[in-house]
């Protein structure tokens, strides 16, 4: 009787649940529900089926993007479907570039998650958590995907929320010997270095310097003009460039776009988007996920006459929708728990 009982209080608490309003899920939460390595496993899956097209069964437009010109902010809607893990949401995140300097972040955002059945809204979950996250493992699919032997030295141009998702991604893969961090700030640059801790951790003096013989480069900045040239990088150099995310800003030189065999998340909005591939007219090589799929093999460097490697992020709505909608399982399989 007692089961049967325990199973009917459960079942009526799922109803309330279901009826009731729609659960928020903060960004601590998040953190506690998936750890880095899940979210590198979800993402990858994402960039796999999104590039496979109507296999893939992921249906995501370019992000639209709402400038607020006067606040020097921007507004974007990031909406996406997944049918193999069947999440349907978007996510609202503003950017505003000056928000350091209030001591508010950079980027704010919050992701709807929504019953692909009914289109029911499920839960609100914080964005920010995930969009940390999310990016940083998207990067470590990428890398995983672009090197051919495991990298030792990384170098993190930027010292913000991004420099540390990466530190922390990219360790969650690899063992590297020495991670150095480079900033405009140099006391924004120790804190960060003594925030992502443990071994072979450095602040560098110089970005030449920083940048000189690492095998995986992240630049993660709010520059608008280029900060890595191609001239400091060692031959087969992986670079991720996650900022630059409008299509008049740069990170990256051309001599190094040129040199670089070109991979993105998505080539329609890195042509809409990415400044350094717009600005310096690259040909695209790849999306990451045709990599990862077989369905692209990348040519040997520099056999290729090409350099480098780079991996241009500008970050997908499917990629935070697998991550909200694991989140939202993980949140009610604990509630039904509990």
């Amino acid at each position: 009787g007692h089961v049967l009982h325990a199973a009917n209080l459960r079942l009526i608490f799922l109803l309330y649940l279901i009826m009731a309003a729609p659960p928020f899920i903060p960004g601590a939460k998040v953190r506690e529900l998936v750890t880095m390595r899940d979210l590198i496993a979800e993402v990858g899956r994402a960039l796999q089926w999104f590039s496979e097209g109507e296999k893939g069964g992921v249906f995501q437009p370019v992000r639209s993007v709402v400038p607020v010109q006067e606040h020097g902010g921007f507004l974007g809607v990031m909406a996406a479907y997944s049918r193999l893990s069947n999440g349907l949401g978007a996510k609202l995140v503003t950017f505003y570039t000056d928000n350091a300097q209030r001591g508010i972040p950079s980027h704010q955002a919050i992701i709807t998650v929504f019953d692909p059945a009914t289109g029911t809204l499920q839960a609100l979950v914080d964005g920010v958590a995930i969009t940390d996250m999310r990016t940083a493992a998207a990067s470590a699919c990428a890398v995983k995907a672009l090197l051919p032997r495991p990298p030792r030295v990384l170098c993190v141009v930027g010292t913000g929320v991004q420099a540390r998702s990466h530190v922390d991604a990219l360790r969650t893969e690899f063992s590297f010997t020495e991670v150095r961090i480079w900033g405009r700030n140099r006391a924004s640059a120790q804190q960060c270095a003594s925030d992502v801790g443990g071994e072979g951790v450095m602040v560098c003096e110089s970005l030449p310097e920083a940048v000189r013989d690492a095998d995986v480069i992240v630049t993660a900045t709010l520059a608008t003009e280029p900060v890595v040239f191609g001239r400091w990088l060692k031959e087969g150099a992986v670079v991720c460039c996650v900022g630059a995310c409008r299509p008049d800003w740069r990170e990256l030189d051309d001599e190094l776009m040129e040199g670089a065999v070109v991979v993105v998340d998505s080539r329609e909005a890195a042509l809409k988007e990415s400044g350094d591939i717009i600005l310096s007219k690259v040909d695209i090589f790849a999306e990451v996920g045709e990599l990862m799929a077989g369905s692209k093999t990348l040519p040997t460097i520099p056999g290729c006459g090409k350099k480098f490697l780079l991996f241009k992020s500008l970050g997908m709505a499917i990629e935070d929708i697998v991550s909200a909608k694991l989140v939202y399982d993980r949140f009610m399989e604990q509630q039904v728990q509990s």
